[in-house]
């Protein structure tokens, strides 16, 4: 009787034998398991992986991993501070991992080390390879988290490592800066100022310091005056902060362009400009930051910084990967930076 013909879930020997292999070489293609002693040509992988579908194959992961195999699950454990941009890298890293066999286990937090901790248990818990830690925007709780890390656990940080020896993945922050304050220049622009909501903020130091290099590098004065912060507690601009940004930078300190912290200042910023009688980009360019989708359409469309999530995505599993390959030993890379790319569209 085929197959086919039969109720049973099919198992890994049914598809090695319609497809005239090993049970090893099925493994090696539907499993990932054997590494570089089992060789597979491309034909016999993808007839492999059709049989599979046919016969509607599914791996039992848990006996695997009480055999001693690997669960090729990986953690990851974010903060909702920044949602929009934070959807934004779980999508580049889930593609990346699809495409590399791997699966995705999500924990979500907002400002919680209790909760960072009870996923790190989990996650252990259910034979995880791996963690990968998008919490960057958590100030001033390192102290609080550095302890729920225990030597040996495979982690891969965002931004800023919470351990000596784990991975690390940021996006140059101050270099965007530098970038969109050229561009502006390049424009024509005389007076570029910085919006930032709170200059207390870590990643607003590096944003002055782009602001800075390129002016410097310019020979152009740095006029502290056109850095300007809400001192916000919140990421999401009210009417009356907007207008007081306006009112400081563009009608007393005769700003001609506007670099925001992120894509929705950025766009309130051009609403509450075009209320007030200011044309953009005539009177007042704007840039934001991050290129998510509301930046194609506000009316004009926002000239802005991509962080290149992909790359990001690519760069953290491969050093997690790598960690996962030599067993949790220190990498050799420790840190990668990615450059932001400039997508200039009419606010400029």
């Amino acid at each position: 009787m085929s197959h086919d013909a039969r109720n049973a879930p099919s198992r890994l020997i049914d598809v090695a034998h319609e497809a005239g292999v090993s049970r090893m070489a099925a493994a090696h293609v539907l499993n990932g398991t054997g590494g570089s002693t089992v060789r597979v040509s491309e034909a016999t992988r993808q007839r492999v992986l059709e049989i599979a579908r046919r016969l509607h194959y599914r791996p039992n992961r848990i006996a695997q991993q009480l055999r001693g195999a690997r669960s090729r699950m990986l953690g990851v454990i974010y903060d909702t501070w920044n949602l929009p941009v934070m959807s934004a890298r779980l999508a580049a890293l889930e593609q990346e991992a699809s495409r590399r066999q791997y699966r995705l286990m999500i924990g979500q937090v907002r400002r919680d080390p209790a909760g960072i901790r009870e996923y790190l248990d989990d996650f252990e818990g259910r034979g995880v390879e791996g963690i990968i830690c998008l919490f960057d925007l958590m100030r001033g709780y390192d102290r609080q988290l550095r302890p729920l890390f225990h030597p040996g656990l495979r982690v891969v940080f965002y931004g800023k490592p919470i351990l000596d020896d784990a991975g690390c993945v940021r996006v140059d922050t101050a270099d965007g800066v530098r970038q969109a304050v050229a561009h502006l220049l390049d424009r024509g622009r005389k007076r570029p100022a910085l919006v930032m909501w709170n200059a207390a903020d870590e990643k607003s130091a590096l944003r002055r310091e782009g602001y800075r290099d390129e002016m410097k590098g310019r020979g152009l004065p740095v006029d502290r005056k056109l850095m300007w912060s809400a001192g916000s507690r919140s990421g999401t601009p009210s009417q009356d902060v907007l207008d007081r940004a306006i009112e400081t930078l563009v009608r007393e300190r005769r700003a001609d362009a506007l670099i925001a912290d992120d894509d929705v200042w950025a766009v309130r910023l051009i609403q509450r400009l075009k209320d007030r009688g200011c044309r953009v980009p005539d009177d007042v360019a704007v840039v934001g930051y991050d290129n998510l989708e509301l930046a194609t359409v506000i009316d004009p469309p926002l000239t802005t910084m991509d962080q290149d999530h992909d790359a990001c995505a690519r760069a953290m599993l491969g050093l997690l990967l790598e960690m996962v390959e030599q067993d949790g030993k220190p990498l050799a890379r420790r840190e990668i930076t990615i450059k932001p790319k400039l997508i200039v569209r009419k606010s400029t």
